[in-house]
């Protein structure tokens, strides 16, 4: 029920967005890093996302993330790591849409964050995101994109697992 709401909510904002005609879609991939996990390793990061002109200095960008934890290795062995998807929103604060040169912008977002490991449960939870980064347009239509941010996905008994990710992609600017 959750994945469809927000299904709806994407497509709404993307479908009057695009009749405004300020929308972009990206591309990034990256490094998974755990923060204070021993259990887990840095891994891959990658994902797709949209870029939204909500208000002047405001983009909203929905996104999904595939992202994986490399391998631990301990005393008595190996323990693989966890594969997790996200999708969500996120706030874009200061980087505009389709203009050449450097842009600085911070953000914040939410979204949902479906956790997988051999040998464990697998789970969803509720996570938010935070993190800065810069645009460098090379043309009006096309930015190089290069962001950290860190993930804060809740757990049970009232803790979090936290990652950071650094990133590089490139943005495409429709409508301008």
């Amino acid at each position: 029920m959750r994945k469809t709401v927000l299904i709806l909510i994407l497509t709404a904002i993307v479908s009057s967005s695009a009749l405004a005609g300020q929308f972009g879609i990206g591309g990034y991939g990256g490094v998974y890093i755990p923060v204070v996990q021993q259990d887990q390793s840095s891994g891959p990061a990658y994902g797709i996302k949209g870029k939204i002109s909500f208000i002047p200095g405001i983009s909203l960008e929905p996104n999904i993330n595939f992202d994986k934890f490399g391998d631990a290795e301990f005393e008595f062995g190996t323990r693989s790591g966890s594969k997790v998807r996200s999708y969500g929103i996120d706030a874009i604060f200061g980087s505009g849409m389709g203009t050449v040169g450097f842009k600085l912008y911070g953000l914040i977002g939410g979204g949902f964050y479906s956790i997988k490991r051999d040998g464990d449960e697998d789970i969803t939870k509720i996570g938010w995101s935070t993190g800065l980064g810069f645009e460098i347009g090379i043309v009006p239509s096309i930015g190089l994109d290069i962001r950290g941010k860190l993930d804060v996905i809740s757990s049970d008994g009232g803790g979090s697992k936290k990652a950071a990710a650094v990133t590089a992609g490139l943005n495409y600017y429709l409508g301008l």
